[in-house]
């Protein structure tokens, strides 16, 4: 927890004192509350790359990528993505390249006006495990996986869900009871 603590601290130094107090402001902000009404909220993580600027730490962006490329991308697409969006900031362009041309782009019409596939480049957008919806909901017992491009922004404190999403798997409690292949998240 310090070294959280030192990280936001050294974030904070460099911002001006406007930027400074609205981040100290929104610290002391109470966590929301939960009633009938309100889903649960996930916890709030003490991570340091919430600071004032937003910042994305390069290497936790690369790691979170393999981890995606190698595990999450048999089910989830990432359509609001490019290749070209990775390069030079995650991976050096000519690594991407080589990512991209691994995966087969149907493209067209050509001259004859059909479609035809080429291997990718870096303006392809990452292509999706399944050709539309419901050959994924069927491949997912009736569950359409959400696309991950702009999850973090998109989800109200995005960080945190995802986190809270990936550690809240559990046994099922008592009198419920889940689909078969689908598992239970708090």
């Amino acid at each position: 927890m310090a070294f959280v603590a030192q990280r936001f601290a050294r974030s904070l130094a460099g911002a001006t004192a406007l930027g400074g107090a609205a981040a100290l402001a929104q610290l002391a902000q109470a966590p929301a509350r939960c009633d009938d009404k309100d889903p649960p909220h996930p916890p709030r993580y003490p991570f340091w790359v919430k600071s004032v600027f937003h910042a994305h730490e390069i290497p936790s962006v690369r790691r979170g990528y393999e981890v995606y490329r190698q595990v999450c991308a048999t089910c989830h697409s990432m359509k609001q993505l490019h290749f070209r969006h990775l390069s030079n900031f995650v991976l050096p362009e000519k690594r991407m390249k080589e990512i991209a041309a691994s995966y087969d782009v149907v493209d067209g019409p050509n001259d004859e006006g059909e479609m035809f596939t080429r291997p990718g480049i870096l303006v392809d957008a990452f292509p999706s495990p399944y050709p539309n919806e419901e050959a994924a909901r069927y491949a997912n017992g009736g569950a359409n996986p959400p696309d991950l491009s702009v999850y973090t922004t998109a989800k109200h404190e995005g960080l945190d869900y995802i986190f809270a999403l990936l550690l809240g798997y559990r046994d099922p409690p008592a009198g419920i009871e889940v689909r078969d292949g689908l598992y239970y998240n708090v």
